[in-house]
């Protein structure tokens, strides 16, 4: 059974290029303009971010929609700029990006490419421990691979199956997170991705596509997931947006 959406207020989406890694940015910006028009094209306002320059604007951006009452969503390439996480030692809590989360808002960080919050390894893998607020947990392996699932094709038609390399550790999720819907998984059910998980009533995070570059239709589905948690409905796809970006 699809875990429902709260009928929260649709927000807005910023996207963020500025700084990207196991996807070339040029690529990034193809999928960000993909997700972006579909966005569009659905009512959601969506903002994208393209230069390192704009990192502290998105800053801003994430400020201005935390404890604002409606559902904003980010979504990241891969890495996690500076301004909106001071690093694994430097600013283990209360960071931008932890506090968007943790409002009561219902909030999500979309990342695609490499390991979620990791940025090249300038936080490491405790940068998704601290922003989750769980010591042990980390994302899989390379090359896993990932099933559609029943609710995966409901909530993402274009979602189709795939290798991941870093799929999710359901079974590592502790305190008040929460599976709110599976979108692809492992054989055994345990690692997913995409998989859309929750602070209790608190805010998300999505790792969708988590692969080294590899050609995948991160834009589209990436907007599709959106829309069901804003429920909104998307446009029929148009075939010139069915692009996908892997290198």
């Amino acid at each position: 059974t699809i875990f429902e959406a709260e009928p929260k207020e649709p927000g807005e989406v910023a996207i963020y290029t500025g700084h990207t890694w196991w996807i070339a940015k040029a690529d990034a910006d193809t999928q960000a303009q993909v997700c972006a028009r579909l966005l569009e094209s659905a009512g959601i306002t969506t903002t994208i971010f393209s230069a390192r320059e704009e990192a502290q604007d998105l800053a801003d951006w994430v400020s201005a929609a935390t404890d604002n009452g409606r559902v904003d969503v980010l979504i990241l390439f891969g890495t996690l700029p500076q301004e909106l996480y001071g690093g694994n030692v430097e600013e283990p809590d209360n960071s931008v990006i932890e506090l968007f989360i943790e409002s009561e808002d219902g909030d999500a960080v979309i990342n695609h490419a490499d390991w979620m919050f990791y940025d090249q390894g300038r936080n490491g893998p405790g940068g998704l421990q601290n922003i989750m607020d769980i010591p042990d947990i980390v994302f899989g392996t390379d090359n896993t691979p990932m099933t559609v699932t029943e609710e995966g094709r409901a909530i993402a038609p274009h979602l189709e199956d795939f290798l991941s390399d870093r799929p999710l550790n359901l079974n590592q999720l502790a305190g008040d997170w929460l599976v709110e819907a599976v979108l692809a998984e492992s054989a055994d059910g345990t690692q997913a991705d995409p998989v859309i998980v929750r602070d209790g009533n608190r805010g998300r995070l999505i790792p969708v596509y988590q692969t080294s570059r590899q050609d995948d239709p991160k834009g589209i589905v990436a907007a599709e997931i959106i829309t069901w948690l804003m429920g909104k409905e998307l446009k029929p796809v148009q075939p010139s947006l069915l692009l996908r970006g892997s290198s």
